[in-house]
């Protein structure tokens, strides 16, 4: 017999099972099947057709939807960007792009707040369905970089061309660090920086979904993850991992030094040897890998760009005047030197430039309401996710639609049950 199920369950199923596929699943539709703008249709007509199916199920069982301050705040967020596109005469695009890339993922949370009593499927099973499907996408992705080489990405449709992402080409097969020519790890995704992103999303539901003690498997897996986040060579995943850990550890001095004040002058003495060791021996190496200095003055240079245009424009820029939406927006501006004036290489900053301190205030009081809950009931998550944000100022991650969705899903499974279940550990 069939388990209870409804339209709202089976498309979430659904979702959870393609977005690890994401970014393969677009490139066979855009390329091979030549359907344009695949990529934009295929998550974002489920969640659309989410919205329709809880519509549904709130009128079908005549209860309306239970309003708390981030409800408000996220809604809130959203009319005042609908406001101001409509006041601006933005085009049709400005308005689709800006949806996509500034909020989507807020939309998802709203969705799976309310999703109690119509999703016939446990928080357990969602996380093994989301963790099936991305080990099969790791698998993929770990076979392709070790065993078959990313020239076989050809077979799939992916576009002879390495390094740096160009407009109006589609997805290379690698891209190499300069000075270096070290292959970084990405396959399926889109992006090392994705791929580590990716990565640490999968890492933290796969030891909340075991929950056990850290047996030799869970370690030697841990081991293998970090290896492989490591392997995609992401300044934003080092910052992740760094502040995580570091976080975490001044949270909880008091304790490890009251219980392991000898271990952890121990620990941290190893640390610094190692290290110093490490960066005396591969000093020229590792400073080629981690802090590749084109890159990086890239970075700042952009960070500096942005600052002088939000002291001219002090109020508002208007959308798609940053990535990515300017990308498909703006198709006569792709070149270089208007990447410069037009990608600030921080999230925060996009979302202050393009609309102003109401806009960014919104934003920034939606994560504290999150953060605030996570604290509540998990120290690590609070943390976790503190750390995501931290990669966020120095980085547009959450340009990956496919994989924000999914972080915000499972951030209002961790926001919803946990303060109605036991604390984690």
């Amino acid at each position: 017999m069939l388990k209870k199920t409804n339209l709202f369950t089976l498309l979430t199923k659904f979702l959870i099972i393609i977005l690890p596929f994401y970014v393969l699943i677009a490139v066979f539709f855009s390329v091979k099947v030549w359907i344009p703008k695949a990529w934009f249709y295929i998550k974002e007509l489920i969640i659309i057709f989410l919205i329709i199916s809880l519509i549904y199920e709130f009128i079908k069982n005549k209860i309306l939807p239970k309003l708390e301050l981030i409800d408000y705040l996220i809604l809130l967020y959203i009319l005042y960007w609908v406001a101001i596109t409509i006041s601006n005469w933005l085009s049709l695009n400005s308005i689709i792009y800006g949806w996509r890339y500034d909020f989507i993922f807020f939309i998802v949370f709203l969705i799976y707040k309310h999703w109690k009593q119509f999703l016939y499927i446990n928080t357990k099973e969602l996380i093994k369905l989301f963790l099936i499907s991305s080990s099969i996408s790791l698998l993929f992705s770990i076979l392709i970089k070790f065993r078959l080489w990313e020239e076989k990405l050809l077979a799939f449709w992916y576009i002879n061309y390495v390094s740096d992402w160009t407009y109006n080409w589609w997805i290379p097969i690698y891209h190499w660090l300069e000075n270096s020519w070290i292959r970084r790890f990405w396959w399926i995704f889109d992006w090392p920086n994705q791929m580590a992103f990716f990565l640490i999303l999968y890492t933290s539901l796969l030891l909340q979904f075991i929950k056990k003690k850290l047996e030799y498997y869970v370690i030697l897996i841990i081991i293998l993850l970090s290896w492989l986040m490591i392997m995609t060579y992401s300044r934003s995943a080092l910052l992740w991992i760094f502040s995580w850990i570091w976080i975490l550890f001044i949270l909880n001095l008091k304790y490890i030094y009251k219980n392991y004040k000898k271990q952890l002058v121990s620990l941290l003495t190893i640390f610094f040897i190692l290290s110093a060791s490490l960066w005396i021996i591969f000093s020229d190496k590792l400073y080629n890998i981690f802090l590749r200095t084109s890159s990086t003055k890239g970075h700042f240079d952009r960070m500096e760009i942005w600052y002088n245009r939000f002291l001219s424009e002090p109020m508002w820029a208007w959308l798609a005047e940053a990535w990515p939406g300017y990308r498909n927006i703006y198709k006569d501006k792709q070149t270089k030197a208007a990447e410069q004036y037009y990608i600030p290489e921080s999230w925060f900053i996009q979302q202050l430039i393009e609309w102003w301190i109401i806009y960014f205030t919104l934003f920034i009081l939606i994560v504290l309401n999150i953060l605030l809950k996570l604290n509540k009931n998990s120290k690590a998550l609070f943390v976790w996710f503190i750390a995501i944000l931290i990669m966020n100022i120095f980085l547009h991650i959450f340009e990956a639609t496919y994989l924000s969705i999914l972080l915000f899903i499972f951030i209002w499974i961790f926001y919803s049950n946990l303060s109605n279940k036991k604390k984690l550990a």
